[in-house]
């Protein structure tokens, strides 16, 4: 794209010539002049005509389910007029800027406190969907959060310049001019695409490479420098061209942009209302993840939360309903298709891992499994109400369902076309007509979809959104497992390897692994909680290799004797137990496994399901 560069600071140009500007909202970010996390930001808006205006900052953002009322990280609003009078400015609610004799502003000016370092109660931002302000050192920009837009011209076009540090990169799938080593400048056609455009600015850590005709860019703030940017490279690659086998051969964008942070695992930012994850976008996805330095765990980290977030270049970015092809940040009215942009995300997401062998089928089916465990937290209602509802008690708590049964419906949605067609066709090939059919540009009517999807389907279809989307029945997981020759049972009698009740904890501030929820009479080895766990057969445990060694003291997979080296405190005596696990006997809870007996009907749909991408 063509654009036009302008530098503006304080509304006056600079003296160097530029093409004409474009119509639209012209701002600028000076990251040059922090101080307390605390940047300035100029806004040059677009003519108004009306003699009140209103500035609106998002209430709710798109990919991420509950409001957030960026507008009260804003303070120190200003409205000038062309002489630098200023304007009488009401500021009714945390997201609203009511201006009076708006037709003569000329420019607005506030400050933006960032989000990561706000205090971390009930209304902390998710860090992915939130702004970083580390003078001279790093940047996380999600635009939500700096700046918004006047009623009514949300769809104007937006030109951001950007005042930076000549040793920081920015990093974003928005077009870029770099008119010099100290200014960026971006441009998007409406305030939808640029806030779809996060930017991270670091000292450069990059890599990138192809796959599927697209671009794939990768940019990496890892506070101790243990996570390298070309590590997540290796990472994204094989998956990225799984992925692209999945579309067909081609990618459905042409750039794609991982933004990551990892902070130390002493890092202040770390929060636990916060937590770890990502939040998508259609060209990029920013990422906060636990900056760990074992590379095996990082990997798996990685690949499971990129896989589902690189997905949504297929829903919403290309299958979307109006509801979010034309957000509304001010009071949104939400689609009722989370069992689509997010659990049917997840469930492809897993299932490309297993196709394109990533993971192995059996991974595969733990994965279902663990999501059946996690489904079961939370009561069985419709799922498209709860979409429609799900910024509002009690909906808003039952959120994460939608990557856990949202997947398991995808799942099962999968298994039944696939069987009603005899394997001609899939899930998949469903997703690829409708984005052929629609793609980024297009939305459909919310009330349409699932009438559209059964069209395209089978009429036997209307059922299972009647009865599993749309109605509160629980899934029926044993009849749809038994159909690829799985055996499922909500309980059954059974026996397991264990050394007792038995968990562990990190302790952060002293990097220390300690037994917890345990007592020294309900282990073999004698553990209280809190016992301070120094090695185990004779290795030193660390957090490079923590997973590997305590994981067996949970979960044991054989039952060869293990040594356990530990203290009660960092003063006590070391004290040293050999145990073997014992079989017990117990209530297994939704067994998930391959059924010996399957007919080869069902294993040749399983086959059908999971087949390698390659076949």
């Amino acid at each position: 794209m063509k654009f036009a560069s302008l530098a503006l600071l304080m509304g006056l140009t600079t003296g160097v010539a530029f093409a004409q500007q474009p119509a639209g909202y012209q701002i600028t970010l000076d990251l040059q002049q922090v101080a307390n996390d605390r940047i300035k930001v100029v806004v040059q808006p677009p003519t108004l005509t009306e003699n009140q205006a209103t500035y609106i900052m998002p209430s709710v953002i798109p990919g991420s389910y509950s409001r957030k009322d960026y507008g009260r990280f804003v303070s120190g609003f200003t409205a000038l007029d062309a002489k630098g009078r200023k304007l009488k400015v009401k500021h009714p609610s945390p997201n609203l800027f009511v201006i009076d004799n708006a037709r003569t502003l000329a420019r607005l000016e506030y400050y933006v406190d960032d989000t990561w370092d706000a205090r971390q109660d009930d209304n902390f931002i998710f860090q992915p969907g939130g702004t970083n302000f580390e003078a001279g050192r790093d940047f996380v920009l999600n635009h939500y959060g700096l700046y918004g837009y006047f009623d009514g011209q949300k769809m104007m076009p937006y030109q951001l310049t950007v005042r930076k540090p000549a040793d920081l990169y920015g990093a974003t799938a928005l077009p870029k001019q770099s008119p010099s080593a100290t200014e960026d400048v971006y441009t998007a056609p409406s305030y939808v695409t640029l806030s779809d455009g996060p930017i991270l600015y670091s000292r450069p850590d990059t890599a990138s490479f192809a796959a599927g005709g697209a671009r794939i860019g990768v940019s990496v703030v890892s506070e101790s420098g243990v996570v390298k940017a070309a590590q997540i490279q290796e990472i994204m690659r094989p998956m990225a061209e799984a992925l692209a086998q999945y579309f067909g051969g081609e990618m459905p964008v042409e750039h794609y942009e991982f933004l990551l942070y990892f902070p130390g695992l002493n890092s202040p930012l770390n929060s636990k209302n916060g937590g770890y994850g990502a939040m998508e976008h259609s060209y990029s996805s920013v990422y906060f993840l636990p900056e760990i330095p074992d590379p095996d765990r990082v990997k798996s980290m990685v690949q499971e939360v990129a896989s589902h977030e690189f997905l949504h270049m297929l829903a919403p970015l290309n299958i979307h309903s109006r509801e979010i092809g034309e957000f509304d940040f001010r009071d949104p009215q939400m689609s009722q298709h989370l069992w689509l942009y997010e659990g049917v995300t997840e469930y492809i997401a897993q299932l490309v891992q297993v196709r394109g062998g990533l993971n192995t089928p059996d991974e595969f089916r733990q994965h279902i499994k663990q999501k059946i465990d996690n489904a079961e937290k939370y009561p069985n209602v419709s799922f498209t109400t709860m979409s429609r509802q799900i910024l509002d008690a009690p909906y808003k708590d039952m959120y994460q369902n939608v990557y856990e049964k949202g997947a398991l419906i995808g799942f099962l949605l999968d298994i039944r076309l696939q069987e009603l067609s005899q394997g001609r066709q899939s899930l998949r090939d469903v997703l690829l007509t409708l984005r052929q059919k629609y793609g980024p540009t297009r939305s459909f009517e919310d009330k349409d979809l699932i009438p559209e999807f059964v069209a395209l389907t089978n009429p036997q279809m209307q059922d299972f959104f009647d009865r599993y989307v749309i109605g509160n029945e629980p899934l029926p997981y044993a009849e749809y497992f038994q159909k690829i020759g799985w055996h499922y049972a909500a309980t059954e009698e059974g026996k397991t390897l264990a050394f007792g009740n038995i968990g562990f904890s990190y302790d952060s501030a002293r990097e220390q692994f300690k037994a917890a929820q345990t007592k020294a009479a309900e282990n073999a080895f004698g553990l209280e909680g809190g016992d301070i766990i120094v090695a185990v057969n004779n290795q030193p445990v660390t957090m490079a290799n923590a997973e590997q060694l305590l994981r067996p003291l949970v979960e044991p997979t054989s039952d060869e004797p293990v040594t356990v080296r530990f203290q009660a405190s960092a003063a006590a005596k070391l004290k040293e137990r050999t145990a073997t696990p014992r079989t017990f006997d117990v209530k297994l809870h939704n067994v998930l496994r391959v059924d010996p007996a399957a007919t080869p009907a069902q294993v040749a749909l399983r086959t059908q399901v999971l087949k390698p991408l390659s076949q």
